[in-house]
């Protein structure tokens, strides 16, 4: 039994963004389950693309979400290189061996030329495609018009039966000759089209399933034209759904464009990132059962390209960060400092207890740093809530009460956060307060703001000195 050859094939032109991200794990995932193999092939052949330093940027995206190469440019391997610009003559000897298996001509028709024929063809309402001026060039022609024309080579594309190709997400998929036109392979530069050098990689590095979005659709076609031509095995296709936005449009420009990096410095983890990326698209079945909740291993085992669906997949931000919340809590509180370690000195001592506190609520890692606003100390001069809750008079009577218990009981117990629980209690009873007229006034002069982590743990963490420090700040501030 052959085994499969799945690759993931970037072009080093910026970041690895969330529609690449997602091929490549659904490659990945699709080797794993099927016990394959996963190559990384750099298309770094557009020179006019290339952005430095991006290679180098994708390659540690693809380590840091764990979706580890068998073959590629910096492992090697039995089919190689894995970097297409190191495999020009490869596609210089197949285009002299497509030259001789079919029609393949010189093209000298400039860019303003083809614009033209573009513009006719639309005010015509015809299929815009290639009108054949150099088709019929004879072989004389075409070689003493190369001595000072530029010119491209194109596949020319008989008239005969629809191309067809049969995609395990999509069926059975066709398309008719006449639309297709004769098609560029190589440039003038002497470098081969994504559409060929593509096709040619695929099947000289023995690829048994090419695994990509459906914007590629259009691009098979062609590509099936050149397999046949050239007597190479056609792989097996599947085009994965667009990712749009909640709404069922186009995702917009910041999500579209959300690279792997951001995402990490947003304080997601990789195990999020891919447990949220493969439900885009594909089903577990029923989640009732297996829930949504999946590490990367897990995912290998149930991964089935036949349960991809066709219809654009819907990303949903808020989604992503509950998968996300979900693998953040399966760690453990070491784990967690190691992720999120201390930035204020000050606190170094009680970072521990800190993170401990708000780990519950966090979704993110960043989400963990969060609670560095509560370890300052607050201002209430730009929070127009603070302010309308403590310049009021129960405010004012519940501070000014509040900070006399607290100086008493903290003397006769010094753990806080006792001292400050019987204190608010105290001051209830004896003014007549409760609910968040009683605890709002104590909470915003601690944390600065009504909502947060739990109060009385936050003020064992802070301390006595500070709790009344804060107490009678906020009592001052109420006066003024």
């Amino acid at each position: 039994m052959t085994q499969t050859r799945t690759r993931f094939a970037p072009s080093p032109s910026g970041f690895l963004h969330l529609g690449n991200a997602r091929t490549a794990l659904f490659a990945f995932l699709f080797a794993k389950h099927t016990g394959g193999r996963f190559i990384l092939r750099i298309e770094d052949t557009d020179l006019e693309r290339i952005v430095a330093g991006s290679e180098v940027g994708i390659l540690q995206d693809l380590k840091w979400l764990k979706l580890e190469w068998d073959e590629g440019p910096d492992r090697g391997g039995p089919l190689g290189p894995y970097r297409c610009s190191e495999r020009m003559h490869i596609y210089e000897a197949q285009l002299k061996r497509i030259q001789k298996e079919t029609r393949v001509y010189r093209c000298f028709c400039s860019p303003d030329q083809l614009d033209q024929d573009r513009k006719l063809l639309s005010s015509q309402k015809k299929v815009i495609k290639y009108v054949g001026r150099c088709l019929n060039l004879s072989e004389a022609q075409a070689t003493e018009k190369a001595k000072t024309t530029p010119y491209v080579w194109r596949m020319h594309v008989p008239e005969g039966a629809p191309v067809a190709i049969e995609d395990i997400v999509r069926g059975h998929v066709e398309m008719q000759r006449d639309v297709l036109g004769d098609f560029v392979i190589f440039r003038s530069t002497g470098v081969p089209v994504f559409l060929f050098q593509n096709a040619i990689d695929d099947a000289l590095q023995e690829m048994t399933h090419v695994i990509r979005g459906e914007d590629h659709l259009s691009n098979t076609f062609r590509q099936v034209l050149i397999y046949d031509a050239l007597k190479l095995k056609v792989p097996t296709f599947s085009h994965l759904p667009m990712i749009g936005a909640e709404d069922g449009g186009k995702l917009s420009k910041r999500l579209g464009s959300l690279s792997i990096k951001e995402l990490r410095e947003e304080g997601f983890l990789p195990q999020g990132i891919t447990n949220y990326l493969a439900l885009l698209g594909w089903s577990p079945g029923d989640t009732a059962v297996t829930g949504e909740k999946f590490n990367l291993e897990e995912l290998g085992k149930a991964f089935d390209l036949n349960r991809v669906h066709k219809g654009r997949a819907l990303f949903d931000f808020q989604k992503l960060r509950f998968l996300n919340q979900q693998h953040l809590h399966d760690l453990n509180l070491d784990q967690l400092l190691e992720l999120a370690p201390c930035k204020l000195l000050d606190w170094s001592a009680e970072w521990k207890s800190a993170i401990e506190l708000v780990k519950h609520d966090a979704a993110t890692v960043n989400d963990l740093y969060k609670v560095e606003s509560f370890l300052n100390k607050p201002s209430f001069d730009q929070n127009e809530a603070a302010q309308k809750i403590l310049k009021t008079d129960n405010a004012r009577k519940a501070l000014e009460m509040g900070i006399s218990e607290f100086k008493t009981k903290v003397h006769q117990n010094p753990a806080v956060e006792i001292s400050l629980k019987e204190s608010i209690q105290s001051v209830g009873k004896a003014i007549g307060l409760k609910g968040k007229d009683l605890f709002f006034p104590f909470r915003v002069a601690i944390t600065g703001v009504e909502a947060g982590p739990e109060l009385i743990p936050l003020a064992k963490i802070l301390g006595a000195p500070e709790v009344q420090s804060r107490l009678e700040k906020a009592f001052e501030y109420s006066k003024a």
